[in-house]
């Protein structure tokens, strides 16, 4: 039976009084057989296709067991995608019921009215409690922004939208996600944020075909050609993206010559300064020494120990969330920046932590994909609207969970709301991103699924009475595959 990924259209009196709910069934007194689809022409298999399916098969969503008047027969339907109202039987009983039952399936087939779809489910896989959960938090903000903006509906059906809290732990993001997919049967997956949970959930993401979109991990090997699946679009750069440019840049840009590297000790975090380190050291940089705190440390004082006793130019670290907070005002309050100077990654004065941070990030220089302070018509558009709902600007994660359901969206309408072929769903995401007006600028897909982006350097400001990253330069175009030679050979 071809797989339908959708619940039941609203269908006449008349149908209704046939088919069951999703958790009930119906009967009939002379129930159909055979196989066929539409308000056409039918199919019928032949009784080798039919005789295949057990009566005690599992029932996918959309699918319906209907008892037929003896213990060997049963009948398994499903309703297809679509803006029409499709139909597709499969059967099994005694051969000779098949013609008499053809003309009552017609019959029930052609009574079928369309009506409106589905609701296309969309299931959120983020951080809401833990170190990161200012970044699910802050993707969701941005994501129900889009959801409210379009009135909650994209390609003529609702979206209904299911949240589960990864705890950006792998254990609990895989059993999350297989609850999204196997009991909500969700048509999309968002998340997640922390890369330890993308890698874990990726091979279930590749087998089950969901497509998933993921608005902030960036470890590098998602997207690389050893890892890509066709149902993984990633919308967040990756470590090398940024990272590897910001050697370059420091070199090119700074007196700086010999860095402390600093970062928390999990993938994103290793995965970040490595590519930074490489990208220094091609420049003719050297990195005196690196430090590695764990995930959540409470006090850096050790660290910063660490750091403040080599001689080195500058400091380039990788913190975000909670611990992005504390490093950076534990560093001002230790002094260490009048001795070195503190840069990074984005992630270490992030739009949405510079109020906590206070004015212990000014004169920091990061680099990332996105500020607030984008000068262009859709990034102002975007940060009143959020500034309007929120009360505070967008952060990088927020325009993350924004684009994400831009990109759904865009997608659903050109495939007019039709989900029931999952390479024309793919195929429509990968398409969509062009037709965007994104806050970040022109964005397209790399053939790994992988964004194309600008990469912006920022320096920390204080502007009007708000803390702001402020843009020094803009390097177009970014792709992975410019910057990853210093790890991948193939």
């Amino acid at each position: 039976m071809p797989r339908s990924r959708s619940l039941v259209p609203l269908l006449s009196m008349a149908v209704l009084a046939f088919v069951a709910a999703s958790s009930g069934s119906a009967q009939l007194a002379q129930p159909p057989t055979g196989s066929g689809h539409g308000q056409k022409a039918l199919t019928w298999t032949a009784p080798s296709e039919w005789t295949k399916e057990k009566p005690s098969s599992p029932l996918r969503r959309g699918q319906y067991r209907i008892p037929g008047p003896g213990p060997n027969y049963m009948l398994l339907g499903a309703v297809a995608e679509g803006p029409d109202v499709n139909w597709f039987f499969r059967a099994i009983g005694p051969r000779d019921t098949l013609e008499r039952q053809r003309e009552a399936f017609e019959r029930l087939v052609s009574s079928i009215k369309p009506g409106q779809a589905p609701a296309v489910k969309i299931g959120l896989l983020l951080p809401y409690t833990g170190v990161l959960s200012v970044q699910g938090i802050d993707t969701t903000n941005g994501f129900e922004l889009y959801l409210t903006k379009i009135g909650r509906k994209a390609g003529g059906r609702a979206i209904e939208v299911l949240k589960e809290d990864d705890e950006a732990k792998p254990d609990v993001a895989l059993t999350k996600i297989k609850k999204l997919v196997e009991r909500d049967h969700v048509d999309f997956l968002v998340g997640p944020v922390s890369s330890v949970v993308a890698v874990a959930i990726r091979s279930y993401v590749h087998e089950q075909q969901t497509p998933l979109i993921v608005p902030v991990a960036f470890t590098r090997v998602l997207t690389s050609p050893q890892q890509a699946s066709p149902s993984i679009f990633r919308i967040a750069e990756t470590t090398d993206q940024s990272n590897y440019p910001m050697g370059a840049w420091m070199m090119k840009n700074t007196k700086y010559r010999r860095v402390v590297v600093m970062a928390t000790d999990f993938v994103a975090g290793r995965h970040a300064v490595e590519a930074f380190i490489a990208g220094f050291k091609a420049a003719g940089g050297e990195v005196v020494k690196e430090i590695y705190p764990p995930l959540n440390t409470p006090d850096f004082a050790p660290y910063l120990a660490q750091a403040g006793a080599e001689k080195a130019d500058a400091v380039y670290a990788w913190f975000a969330g909670a611990d992005a907070i504390r490093f950076v005002k534990q560093y001002r309050e230790y002094g260490i920046g009048e001795k070195m100077p503190l840069t990074g990654h984005a992630v270490l004065v992030d739009d949405t932590i510079m109020p906590a941070v206070g004015d212990a990030a000014l004169g920091i220089v990061t680099m990332g994909s996105y500020t607030s302070t984008l000068d262009n018509p859709e990034n102002k558009a975007f940060v009143a609207e959020y500034d309007k709902r929120y009360k505070t600007w967008p952060s990088r994660y927020s325009d993350a969970g924004w684009m994400t359901l831009e990109l759904i969206a865009q997608a659903l309408d050109d495939l007019k709301g039709d989900l029931s072929h999952r390479d024309k769903v793919r195929e429509a995401l990968k398409n969509a991103l062009p037709k965007l007006k994104t806050p970040r600028g022109h964005l397209e897909f790399d053939q790994y699924r992988q964004v194309i982006t600008p990469i912006y350097v920022t320096r920390a400001e204080k502007v009007g009475g708000r803390y702001v990253n402020t843009v020094i330069e803009r390097i177009p175009n970014v792709r992975q595959e410019d910057v990853w030679g210093w790890w991948n050979k193939k």
